[in-house]
């Protein structure tokens, strides 16, 4: 919801979720931020997170609702160790170990992750030496890991190479 008078006179918090996916609700919450703004208590706080624009028809998150904001970024660390740790980082060890094939799984994950971490190293390169731009984010590796073991567990010990380099290399 978008925040209310009452909220902000109360000292109330509210988390905004996914700005960047309501282009067209940007300059109301801007307008509403600003009326809360006049009277609000000191504790009144309005958190807002958002993606920037991934797409070129896609506009920014308005200038004068940024200025009045303190901005935290999470961005992807420079170098491709820092990359690999926290791409392997969310599989704790009882994931890990929950497949069948655990060695086997772990290998897969592993190629999975230094995958990821090269993607996530190349952005800062931009379109150089690729031919368009590529989104493998946290959640896809989370879905890969699924779908890794989803396969190891229906093949009956054998991993099917073949399968896996098509799933994650064309359709993932």
């Amino acid at each position: 919801t978008a925040p209310n008078p009452t909220q902000a006179q109360e000292g109330g918090w509210i988390l905004l979720q996914n700005l960047h996916l309501m282009q067209s609700w940007l300059p109301r919450l801007e307008r509403k931020l600003e009326v809360c703004s006049e009277h609000a208590h000191q504790d009144f706080r309005c958190y807002v997170n958002a993606e920037p624009p991934g797409f070129s028809y896609q506009k920014n998150i308005p200038e004068s609702l940024l200025q009045g904001c303190i901005k935290i970024s999470n961005e992807a660390p420079s170098d491709i160790k820092s990359n690999i740790e926290r791409a392997w980082a969310p599989f704790d060890q009882a994931r890990l170990e929950e497949s069948s094939m655990p060695v086997e799984f772990r290998a897969c994950l592993f190629g999975l992750c230094f995958f990821h971490g090269v993607m996530l190293g190349r952005k800062r390169f931009g379109q150089q030496g690729w031919s368009r731009g590529y989104g493998f984010n946290m959640g896809d590796l989370s879905i890969c890991a699924d779908v890794l073991q989803n396969y190891l567990e229906e093949n009956g010990g054998v991993v099917p190479w073949e399968d896996l380099r098509y799933i994650f290399g064309e359709i993932m």
